[in-house]
């Protein structure tokens, strides 16, 4: 393909926003499937298995401080469609924790201490009791045989 094939087909996906969210997104997802596996593979990640998830959470949250920051507050604003691509697409689709902690950074940078403890608290305690409730409701409505 020669460069201006490229650079026609990188302006259409600019353009298509269901575009950008469908290819970040798989991206993200082949990515976070395969970081887990590999870290999961290693003898050293047997002492805590969620370290596959947590790399993958503190990661994604890096990408998406460094997306954010430079397609809102560094670039031009005809850049910022590029979020959908980054941010929303592969963050979200490498990591939903990624969301999570940059609007809690953003309350904080706004002055709303509160808010953020509470959005920190609320969402890790309410999300602990919406597996457990699923667990109970399962096992209820599906014994084990």
């Amino acid at each position: 393909m020669d460069n201006g094939h490229w650079q026609s087909w990188l302006n259409y996906l600019a353009r298509n926003k269901m575009l950008l969210l469908m290819v970040g997104g798989a991206v993200g997802t082949c990515l976070r499937y395969y970081v887990s596996r590999w870290i999961s593979s290693h003898p050293w990640a047997g002492a805590f298995p969620p370290l596959g998830t947590m790399i993958a959470n503190v990661t994604g949250s890096f990408i998406l401080g460094v997306a954010f920051t430079l397609l809102f507050e560094r670039l031009p604003p005809e850049y910022q469609s590029w979020y959908l691509l980054v941010g929303t697409g592969f963050c979200g689709g490498y990591t939903t924790f990624s969301t999570f902690e940059l609007e809690t950074f953003m309350l904080v940078r706004d002055g709303s201490w509160w808010l953020a403890l509470a959005n920190v608290v609320g969402s890790v305690v309410a999300g602990f009791v919406g597996v457990i409730s699923a667990v109970v409701l399962v096992n209820g409505l599906f014994p084990q045989r």
